[in-house]
């Protein structure tokens, strides 16, 4: 007997992204949670990874 996998992503650049979309979706929901301390931090993570992914886009562009 055969097994499948439950989620099959056939396309590479969504297999690819989808591990940073989740991350980011998860900081997002950590973030409209936090307490009033704890928002900075946790604003300042997700600009830094957003600023990060932006600047792979940005490197990763054909000339």
């Amino acid at each position: 007997m055969t097994r499948r996998r439950w989620l099959r992503i056939r396309n590479p650049l969504l297999r690819r992204e989808l591990p940073w979309l989740i991350g980011e979706t998860v900081l997002l929901v950590v973030l409209c949670n936090a307490n009033p301390p704890e928002v900075w931090f946790w604003l300042v993570v997700l600009l830094v990874i957003l600023g990060y992914r932006v600047e792979r886009w940005y490197a990763s562009r054909p000339q």
